[in-house]
């Protein structure tokens, strides 16, 4: 096939399919790979120790960080080649038809709500296996990747809206640590490694922090309250949180200065 016809079945596809996920996923697989090539041409740094967290550590969460994007990545991927074919917008597993507001809010969806959790309890670890938490808070280093900031404790929390794509939220809670990586800090899409619920990094929503009742703050990681995330229509709650970091995504090389201990 010739590249004009190749270009042109591709727009045919598109068209029938929606040319504004295709414009979605695209624009967000350019951020993506921006950013991997970044980290691939800096990599992780020096032999220097960055705040008492030695290089290991370092190359741990730049590990972490690429891992996340690189499955999202295939996620994309894989909705690009669906458009392509026609099946866009279907399961890809039992073929039916996904809700419009799923695809919606993540156009990269690839499963209907059923065979999602299907997957997810297959996959799942049985309970007498879980690794216990933590009951320290995880250091995460400051490197070329990442930038360290502390929350004010006055502030008594961090607004989603105010973060940019691929922060990193690391939440101290009563039982549990997480790390929160944002995808879309608009809408609140994460991918959110933690506790119980999220032994491996889920694809999921921070709705807001609740102190129970009519309380909720929405887009909102509250010290003192529940954080609540939306994973596919199950609400899964938090125990109230302690202490909330946020590792900045940059571009700019690390600065190494005095830190809080």
């Amino acid at each position: 096939m010739s590249a004009n016809l190749k270009t042109r079945a591709i727009d045919n596809a598109v068209d029938r399919s929606g040319g504004l996920a295709w414009n979605r996923l695209h624009s967000e697989r350019e951020d993506i790979c921006e950013v991997l090539l970044k980290e691939s041409a800096r990599g992780v740094g020096t032999e220097m120790a960055t705040y008492g967290v030695l290089k290991e550590e370092a190359v741990r969460t730049s590990n972490w960080h690429k891992e996340l994007l690189q499955a999202r990545l295939r996620k994309i991927d894989d909705a690009l080649d669906r458009l392509i074919s026609g099946s866009y917008g279907h399961c890809s597993k039992c073929g039916r038809w996904i809700e419009h507001t799923t695809l919606d809010f993540d156009p990269a969806v690839a499963f209907c709500i059923e065979c999602w959790q299907r997957r997810k309890d297959q996959a799942s670890p049985e309970p007498h296996t879980r690794p216990k938490s933590s009951n320290q808070m995880q250091v995460i280093p400051s490197c070329s990747l990442v930038k360290r900031v502390e929350v004010n404790p006055s502030l008594e929390g961090v607004a989603l809206e105010t973060l940019t794509q691929f922060d990193t939220i690391c939440v101290r809670t009563r039982n549990s640590d997480y790390r929160i990586f944002l995808l879309d800090p608009k809408s609140g899409r994460v991918m959110v490694e933690g506790g119980r619920h999220f032994v491996e990094p889920v694809e999921a929503v921070v709705n807001g922090s609740t102190l129970g009742g009519s309380t909720f703050k929405v887009g909102w990681i509250g010290i003192g309250l529940r954080m609540e995330f939306l994973t596919n229509d199950h609400l899964v709650s938090t125990s109230p949180v302690q202490s909330v970091r946020v590792e900045h995504w940059t571009s700019a090389e690390p600065t190494f200065g005095n830190a809080e201990t």
